[in-house]
């Protein structure tokens, strides 16, 4: 099981095998839950989608140079912390395998997904990769080019 970080305009790439698990508030109208035409599966991750705390904290219209400046970040990477990432990472490997039996799938990997492509700072994209590393977990960025 591999683990990536996403955006929405690439979700319309994604191999069979790569399940998208939406970490916005409101997942965008042109591409709802669920699984698409060519099968591409993308649900709801609850644990990681911005909290009640988060809220009003961010308007989309700054770009800090630094992440850590931002306190929407911030807010959201302590968000991260209460999660128990054991029993969290346990739960995606149990999806992994419910998905690769239920769709016939020989791996299934994961891709953690946000609006803001990865030349913008302020997105939920470093504090969850950050809050993979913290926990001896690979993530990178999922390019159209891996497989």
């Amino acid at each position: 099981m591999k683990i990536y970080t996403s955006y929405w305009a690439q979700v319309r790439k994604f191999p069979r095998n790569l399940v998208g698990l939406n970490t916005t508030v409101w997942p965008p109208k042109y591409r709802p839950l669920g699984k698409d035409a060519r099968g591409v599966i993308v649900r709801n991750c609850k644990p990681l989608i911005p909290g009640r705390e988060c809220e009003y904290l961010c308007r989309g219209k700054c770009d800090p140079p630094h992440p850590q400046d931002c306190a929407f970040l911030q807010t959201y990477r302590k968000q991260l912390d209460r999660i128990n990432f054991s029993e969290f990472y346990l739960y995606m490997k149990e999806l992994g395998a419910k998905i690769s039996s239920e769709e016939q799938l020989d791996d299934v990997n994961f891709a953690f997904i946000v609006f803001e492509p990865p030349s913008r700072a302020c997105s939920e994209r470093a504090p969850i990769q950050q809050w993979f590393r913290d926990n001896g977990v690979e993530i990178e960025e999922w390019h159209n080019e891996v497989r």
